[in-house]
Formats: structure tokens, C-alpha cells, sequence
């Protein structure tokens, strides 16, 4: 049975998602520039697969011990420097190119996205740091 849209809560991993619809994103509108503008939008690239990686790893990681938990806190910290790395280029993006080589209908939909990240990693790292005070010890 379906849930209302009115009902329905965001998912506690909702953070992978959006982080894989961000890399998506990127490499769409890289394919559809001129390869003058190829060089920046590969490092845009490599920056969004980074910040899923950070991601992945962050929630693959079993907590049983403090390491564990210093790990995984780590590794999202890592993926939301990464996002405000990403937030930082596509600025100088639209700064240099503006809209022939950046739409600011991207750079819109871009900072939404990253931003939703940022929050949603904030969220699981406080969630976390509940869920895991036996570990850690405070």
C-alpha cells in the first residue's frame, strides 16, 4: 500500500541518493558543454565522485569500537568539506564563464542539492552521536 505524499518522512539514507544524483547531475551537463569547458567540469567530476565515496565509506563502516566511530565521523565530515568544495568551484565556475559555460539554472539546482547534503549529513552525524555514546564514551 502506498503512502500519502503528505506522510511520507525523508529516509535516513536519503544522504547516498542525493549524493549520487549530484555526481549525476554534474556529469550530465559535462557532456552537454563544448570541451573548451571539459578541464573544469572533470574536476567538478572527480570532486562529486569523491564526496559519494566519502559517503559510502562513512555508511559502510560496522561501529563496535571507538575507532570505528571516530572513522565513520571522519569520512562524513570529509564528504561535507567536499560539498562546500564543490559549492566553492561551481562559483568560480559562473564567475568566469557565466552563462556560456554555466547555467545559473545549474548553479541554482546544484547549491540546492549541495546544500541538502550538507544538512543531511549534519543530521546523521547527530544522530550518531546519540546512537553511538556507549562507544565513544561521553
Amino acid at each position: 500500500m502506498s503512502v500519502k505524499a503528505c506522510d511520507r518522512s525523508v529516509s535516513n539514507m536519503e544522504f547516498l541518493k542525493n549524493a549520487r544524483d549530484i555526481e549525476v547531475n554534474i556529469i550530465k551537463c559535462m557532456v552537454s558543454k563544448p570541451k573548451k569547458y571539459y578541464f573544469f567540469y572533470q574536476k567538478l567530476t572527480d570532486m562529486a565522485i569523491e564526496l559519494l565515496n566519502h559517503v559510502k565509506k562513512a555508511n559502510s563502516v560496522y561501529v563496535e569500537y571507538y575507532e570505528d566511530a571516530v572513522l565513520r565521523n571522519k569520512e562524513f565530515k570529509m564528504a561535507i568539506a567536499e560539498a562546500q568544495a564543490i559549492l566553492s568551484q561551481i562559483e568560480v565556475m559562473y564567475y568566469l564563464f557565466g552563462g556560456n559555460g554555466v547555467s545559473i539554472k545549474f548553479v541554482k539546482n546544484l547549491a540546492e542539492m549541495l546544500n541538502k547534503e550538507i544538512v543531511l549529513i549534519k543530521g546523521v552525524l547527530k544522530n550518531d552521536q546519540s546512537k553511538y555514546e556507549r562507544v565513544i564514551g561521553k
